[in-house]
């Protein structure tokens, strides 16, 4: 029931009273629709009461003499202002015609304030209401949680029947139902609206106003009619979610009647719907920054495990002094050397550079691996092992998964050198000061399964250098796209056992004479280097 009293103090009710007693000449009463005095008790005269002069009137009980008028707020009786008769009238039902009138006046006067206190009120409810919006999506990480908010506070706000939002498909095809408040769950089981197939939607998406519907049942640009009869919906209103010109989706509010939204409430469902939709575009990178923190995890974990299938020390090998460095360009890489311990005082050494880079390459590194290291241990003839290696990579992967290889076996006694090639550049061996290449012919691993792979042997001696590496060495850039390039890689070699350093110190060198060449250029692929010097 409406009353003065929600909407107007009684401060103000006992100074608009006072004036119209003051006017009319006659002692006014103001009543809630019950009969009951809205000004019960007197209070200290008012701004209102100094500017009229009024004293302070005695308030009558309700009599068959008194004159009333009522006082209606929104076609709904909200109260009544009464006239009490004068000492010497008998009713005050009396009142001449231009007194009755004026207090007419009086009470559409007292209906129209109260109105437009409800009215601010009503708006001040709204803009708490955003307020609330505002707090309750402001930090929130979780999409759906701000989904759901955004609708019941809209729907509660507007003090309409239902609402919900529909947000756009990746593609921007199509609306797809992400929450509702107040609406049954049958409702959630509806399929996504093409937004080719929906006038109304594409009406929304492509302003930045709400767009009205008086009735949502028989409007043809409604999709969903007979769902919306089947909830009661009658007028609805749809804005736009949008965030830096990027269209979300679409908010909807619904009433239960025919309402025609005003101004205000369409500026608050638009001011709601942008929010929303900031939110939304944060939630989404929250989500997205999260999903990409994880993945840099399990890449950190990744590379800590390929880290562990790359041998930290090289073996002790009498009279035999090897070094290696293994440099990735990302978390994970091709690119891995390895020794295999063997028995009768032998050690496989290889080193391999995969296709590619990142994941794809790191997981065919590790089979690789494997692979060689099963056959290695197993098998005696070295062409055998990597004919084996390359069948299991032809049989596993597609044509475009290949990688070279270089292995070689080392016998510490006998100082003999077994080794072939599968596609890989052939290492450098420095003897006397001279340069030769340890050169085989065999083809790529993972191309053909029939491959063959020869293999040859070298009588190592004292003072010998053995440098292995990968392409991410010779095809190294700096910054005027200029390749490294085999010839410095041997003018490097060269200085070093020069200088007569240890395996360690030929890699080093090797390692600060590319550096100083490419500058700080960043690293387009892995560096892998294996030194192998004989005492």
């Amino acid at each position: 029931m409406a009353n003065v009293n929600d909407y107007l103090d009684e401060q103000t009710l006992r100074s608009i009273q006072r004036a119209f007693s003051a006017v009319l000449g006659r002692t006014v009463s103001i009543h809630t629709p019950d009969g009951r005095e809205a000004t019960p008790s007197e209070a200290k005269p008012s701004h209102w009461d100094a500017a009229f002069g009024a004293a302070a009137a005695p308030i009558g009980h309700k009599t068959p003499r008194t004159f009333e008028a009522p006082v209606h707020l929104d076609d709904e009786l909200a109260g009544w202002i009464r006239v009490e008769p004068d000492a010497d009238e008998p009713d005050a039902s009396a009142l001449a015609v231009e007194q009755q009138n004026v207090l007419r006046l009086f009470a559409g006067v007292l209906g129209r304030l109260a109105s437009d206190g409800m009215e601010l009120r009503r708006r001040v409810e709204q803009l708490l209401a955003l307020q609330h919006v505002l707090a309750e999506i402001t930090g929130v990480r979780e999409l759906q949680q701000i989904l759901d908010a955004v609708t019941k506070i809209t729907v509660d706000a507007l003090k309409a029947k239902a609402g919900a939002i529909r947000l756009l498909s990746h593609d921007g095809d199509e609306l797809v139902i992400r929450a509702v408040h107040s609406i049954s769950p049958q409702y959630l089981d509806t399929d996504p609206i093409p937004v080719s197939d929906s006038p109304l939607d594409r009406e929304v998406l492509a302003g930045r106003e709400p767009v009205y519907v008086a009735d949502v049942t028989t409007d043809p640009r409604v999709v969903y009619q007979a769902t919306a009869r089947r909830e009661g919906f009658v007028s609805g209103l749809c804005a736009p979610m949008i965030y830096k010109d990027h269209r979300e989706g679409v908010l909807r509010v619904f009433m239960d009647r025919r309402y025609e939204f005003d101004w205000f409430e369409k500026r608050l469902l638009q001011t709601i719907a942008d929010s929303a939709a900031a939110a939304i575009a944060n939630a989404r990178l929250y989500a997205e920054a999260q999903d990409s923190w994880e993945m840099k995890r399990q890449l950190a974990l990744a590379a800590e495990v390929q880290q562990r299938m790359i041998p930290q020390t090289a073996p002790a090998m009498h009279g035999v002094d090897i070094c290696a460095r293994y440099i990735p360009s990302q978390e994970l890489a091709g690119d891995f050397y390895d020794f295999i311990p063997l028995p009768s005082d032998n050690v496989g050494i290889a080193i391999c550079d995969v296709m590619g880079k990142g994941v794809r390459a790191s997981l065919l590194m590790a089979s690789i691996r494997a692979s060689l290291r099963a056959h290695a241990a197993n098998i005696y003839e070295m062409s055998d092992v990597l004919g084996r290696v390359n069948r299991d990579l032809c049989a596993d992967t597609v044509s475009s998964d290949f990688a070279t290889m270089f292995y070689g076996v080392l016998n510490a006694r006998s100082r003999v050198f077994t080794y072939a090639c599968a596609g890989h550049m052939p290492p450098v061996l420095v003897r006397d000061g001279q340069l030769c290449q340890l050169e085989t012919k065999g083809g790529l691993l993972g191309v053909l399964p029939d491959m063959i792979y020869p293999l040859d042997r070298l009588q190592l001696k004292s003072g010998d250098v053995i440098l292995a590496y990968t392409d991410g060495i010779s095809e190294a850039l700096n910054f005027k796209n200029e390749v490294y390039g085999r010839k410095r890689i041997e003018e490097a070699l060269l200085y070093a056992v020069g200088q007569d350093y240890t395996a360690e110190g030929i890699v080093r060198y090797c390692l600060w004479d590319l550096r100083r060449f490419a500058g700080l250029r960043r690293r387009e692929d892995d560096r892998t280097l294996i030194a192998v010097k004989i005492r």
